[in-house]
């Protein structure tokens, strides 16, 4: 559905408040143990229960890498547990509809229900984890950025000569604009070959670990692709930090 991403950056949005992720110092011992047990997990987790796109309950996975590891892309082993991940989120519950993920590139995030995960390689750039809606109609996108700053990165992503998606998609327009000391937005709209009218709300920020990602959540034109996109980065969290909304 979407172009690739730029070769590598939130204001958390701002419609009921604003979102801050602020980091806290782990304990040496549970850092320690952490990267001597080398844990991290997939879970989709709520109070009510989560359905796959069957609409049948899924439960929750914990994934181990002491058992076989992670292949690296970060995809998920199919070895089952019991335990929570110990990483916190902005939220204490995902919001109603959406599934916390703990994703095994090391942050997690909240997704709507029954979206699938992938990961594209990239070769030697940062992996792009997509969350697909079963339809393949909608989707987030999410990586680490390789730019000084998410401003940066937004102004290469959309400008650049050779790869800036202004140039090269079909019908581009810039919908909406906002920026802020450690974040960038980018609203536009395209017209994809195959999926006709397509708008992406491309987000980038500086995460509460000092680390630079991009959330964009893609979907027809005329859809609600701003919630996603809201709820993802507003639950973005990254590994070994406790994150909090203000």
């Amino acid at each position: 559905m979407s172009p690739e991403p730029s070769p590598s950056p939130s204001r958390p949005p701002s419609p009921g408040g604003s979102y801050r992720s602020t980091a806290v110092v782990v304990a040496a011992a549970l850092l320690a143990g952490a990267v001597a047990g080398g844990v991290w997990a997939l879970t989709r987790d709520d109070d009510s229960g989560n359905r796959d796109a069957s609409g049948g309950t899924t439960p929750s996975v914990t994934v181990t890498a002491t058992a076989p590891p992670s292949d690296d892309t970060g995809a998920p082993q199919d070895t089952l547990g019991g335990s929570e991940s110990p990483l916190a989120s902005a939220y204490a519950s995902p919001s109603p509809g959406f599934s916390r993920s703990v994703d095994g590139l090391g942050f997690t995030v909240d997704v709507p229900e029954g979206w699938t995960r992938t990961v594209d390689p990239r070769g030697d750039k940062p992996p792009v984890v997509h969350y697909t809606a079963p339809g393949g109609d909608a989707e987030l996108e999410m990586f680490e950025l390789q730019e000084p700053s998410p401003a940066d990165s937004l102004d290469q992503a959309e400008n650049d000569p050779s790869f800036g998606f202004g140039t090269r998609l079909h019908g581009y327009q810039a919908v909406d604009r906002e920026a802020g000391t450690d974040w960038a937005e980018l609203t536009y709209r395209y017209d994809d070959v195959e999926d006709g009218p397509t708008e992406v709300v491309d987000h980038r920020f500086t995460a509460a670990d000092g680390t630079s990602y991009a959330i964009r959540s893609i979907g027809a034109e005329g859809t609600d692709v701003a919630t996603p996109s809201q709820i993802a980065v507003g639950s973005f969290c990254p590994s070994g930090a406790a994150c909090t909304v203000q």
